[in-house]
């Protein structure tokens, strides 16, 4: 079956080829190491790791129960301007959500075997993140959690929000008290606790696993998106989402309607030939945010 989801996702991928839901069902994954190597498997032929070991991560799941996933830095984009981030309806497989969360760049490797405190003394730079989400198939949470976390684990992109906050800063961000909204509704009230109890608490646990899948640690310089800490939020072609931190300022995205195809939400406009891409290596202002549903880009 392995071979099977694979193959599935990566036609999806490269052609907008959908998984139906009961297809879903029938090939997901029977624990988290086949989770794991369909990951891997995906990335290979889609040729996103060729030239060096993933520096990009993305971290979910409670305490205790961590899960990960690596991410190709086509997949990955940097907002500096103030005007709002502009998500395309048009680049959705089956819906676009948003996750607030944190990301942090470490500013020396971190090794198998790691301490949360090594952790902590690790961190250069923490970011303020939004996480794209979408599925290859449909009706996400009706499909098994090792299904999800094979398919990228429920990813389409993340997106780097304005300037970062220099090193880690443990009474300012093991608790936050973000203030979300959406169309201006309030999404989060107070001081929020993250799922792993700690933001950094599966650093450790992710250096353990970058060692088994691909043979080295997190190295220096790689960014690690920490997890959401109030879930998941569909918006609708239209919405506007905000995110306010103290120490990072706020950062605005609005799904735009689309340009082609149909008007639906939760459907796939399939021609992506003419999606446009950016250089990750350096951060850009422009408002539009674009993610390559392609191979290595």
């Amino acid at each position: 079956m392995s071979n099977r989801l694979t193959e599935r996702l990566v036609q999806a991928w490269q052609q907008g080829t959908l998984l139906s839901e009961a297809e879903a069902r029938a090939l997901a994954p029977t624990s988290f190491a086949e989770a794991c190597r369909v990951q891997q498997a995906v990335a290979r032929e889609l040729g996103w790791f060729d030239q060096q070991a993933p520096s990009f991560w993305k971290l979910g799941g409670n305490a205790g129960a961590a899960s990960a996933a690596a991410v190709p830095d086509h997949l990955v984009k940097w907002h500096t301007g103030d005007q709002p981030v502009h998500l395309c309806s048009d680049d959705a497989f089956t819906f676009t959500a948003l996750e607030f969360e944190l990301s942090v760049r470490l500013g020396r490797p971190l090794e198998a075997g790691a301490t949360l405190d090594e952790a902590r003394d690790a961190i250069a730079e923490v970011y303020l993140t939004l996480e794209v989400c979408d599925l290859r198939a449909p009706n996400a949470m009706n499909l098994p959690a090792s299904y999800r976390l094979a398919d990228q684990q429920m990813s389409r992109g993340f997106v780097l929000a304005g300037a970062p906050l220099e090193g880690w800063h443990e009474t300012l961000l093991a608790q936050i008290a973000p203030r979300l909204t959406q169309n201006g509704d309030p999404l989060s009230e107070g001081t929020l606790q993250h799922p792993q109890g700690h933001p950094l608490a599966a650093l450790p646990w992710l250096a353990n696993l970058s060692t088994a899948l691909y043979g080295q640690p997190l190295t220096e310089g790689s960014l690690i998106a920490t997890g959401t800490w109030k879930g998941m939020h569909l918006l609708q072609p239209g919405d506007q989402f905000c995110a306010q931190l103290q120490g990072f300022g706020t950062v605005q995205a609005v799904l735009d309607p689309p340009v082609s195809g149909t008007t639906e939400t939760g459907t796939l406009n399939t021609g992506t030939s003419d999606t446009k891409t950016r250089d990750t290596a350096s951060p850009d202002s422009t408002a539009e945010i674009r993610f390559c549903t392609g191979g290595a880009q």
